[in-house]
This record gives C-alpha cells, sequence and structure tokens, in this order.
C-alpha cells in the first residue's frame, strides 16, 4: 500500500507543479479598481469580461505576499547548518587505496576516496 502512495505522488507532484506554472504564466491578466491596478492570474475566456468582489481581491492579496519574520530565517538557516555539518563531519571517513593484482603489468589510477 505504501508502495502504491509513493508511486502515485511520484507522478501527482510533478503534474501539479507544471500545471500550477502554466496557470501562473499563461492566465495573467489586470483589474483596475479605485485607480489601483490588480495582476494575477487564473484560468478565464478571453472574450468575455469578468470581475471580481472585494473580498476575492483580498484573497488574493494574502496568497501572493508572503510576510516572514528574521527569526524564523534565521532558525531554518540554523538548522540547515546544523544538519550539514552533521552530515559532513560524522559521516565515515575510511580511506581505502585500491591496488592492482601482484603479478599483473599494468598502469593503475591514483588513489581514490570511497565515502
Amino acid at each position: 500500500m505504501k508502495h502504491l502512495y509513493l508511486n502515485i505522488i511520484k507522478w501527482f507532484l510533478p503534474f501539479l507543479f507544471i500545471f500550477y506554472m502554466a496557470g501562473i504564466t499563461l492566465f495573467t491578466h489586470a483589474h483596475v479598481v479605485n485607480g489601483v491596478t490588480i495582476v494575477h492570474s487564473h484560468p478565464f475566456k478571453k472574450d468575455s469580461p469578468h470581475g471580481h468582489t472585494t473580498v476575492e481581491f483580498q484573497l488574493l492579496h494574502f496568497l501572493n505576499h508572503v510576510v516572514s519574520t528574521d527569526a524564523g530565517v534565521f532558525l531554518f538557516s540554523l538548522a540547515f547548518v546544523a544538519t550539514l555539518l552533521c552530515t559532513l563531519l560524522w559521516r565515515s571517513q575510511a580511506v581505502r587505496h585500491y591496488t592492482s593484482y601482484r603479478g599483473v603489468l599494468c598502469l593503475r589510477g591514483p588513489p581514490a576516496y570511497r565515502y
């Protein structure tokens, strides 16, 4: 059952991203309300005029403007740096050198690290 969910997600998320990008790229248009130009995108018929209510414009505003404090960004970057350092410092540091077989006359490549 878990494999089925992973398979569905593997195909669904790229399609969702493609449809989202197409929606915000292909259907961009503007409305002028009280002298303020509001640009947004959603599928609509080009030939028929359409409008939005004040509540819809407020919803568009809240969906398109994200406000973040410095504390949230700092904690996120601190967690990212800590995870990166843990990954780099505590993984296996074993170095293996590979040599050619005894009795074989051939050149070999330089020593290699295996992670």
